[in-house]
């Protein structure tokens, strides 16, 4: 079982990883589209969640029963540009659209709303603020975790966070110039 520490984990404390993003199974209708974090060791049973970067409130979701993620928030990343979903919080979010966050920035707290089998903290990194299966980007990569269950979260607000990964349509591959050695070879 791998254990990490960061200082931009969503729980102030201990969690543990208790599904990852792109398993598949009975729970999940295509992939599991998120990391799920629910609380370890000493670490309340609903514990307060925080921003996990620097950013903006794009969305507030208010559970009403049918929402499957129940009470939500959707937060741009200002590093970035993409979106992270905070899913299943025990009550809407205390923050408003427009709302600037940074890594102490409470969001909500812990919960069990929508379609879920206990209380966890379901998150989701995505390119778009709205959900869409062919968005979504693994949230443990960015944060810096192993992507494996049963992976033991601490928070440290000392440790400085990785850098987020650059998304792979944005990698920029540059071509060896074998026209060059081509003409060497042939004598040109």
């Amino acid at each position: 079982m791998a254990e990490v520490t960061i200082n931009n984990s969503p729980i102030h404390g201990d969690s543990i990883l208790t599904a990852v993003y792109g398993e598949t199974g009975p729970n999940w209708s295509r992939f599991h589209t998120g990391t799920d974090f629910a609380p370890y060791g000493s670490t309340p049973a609903n514990p307060d969640l925080y921003s996990v970067c620097n950013g903006t409130v794009v969305n507030v979701i208010t559970y009403t029963g049918s929402e499957a993620l129940g009470n939500q928030i959707v937060i741009q990343d200002a590093a970035t540009g993409n979106f992270w979903r905070y899913c299943h919080m025990n009550a809407p979010s205390p923050l408003s659209i427009g709302d600037t966050v940074t890594t102490a920035t409470k969001v909500g707290v812990l919960g069990a709303t929508g379609n879920v089998t206990g209380p966890h903290l379901h998150l989701e990194y995505s390119t778009t603020s709205y959900w869409s299966y062919d968005t979504f980007l693994n949230p443990s990569d960015a944060l810096g975790i192993p992507n494996a269950r049963g992976t033991i979260v601490h928070f440290d607000g000392s440790v400085v966070p990785p850098e987020p990964p650059t998304p792979t349509e944005e990698i920029k591959t540059k071509r060896f110039p074998w026209v060059l050695y081509a003409r060497k070879f042939r004598g040109r």
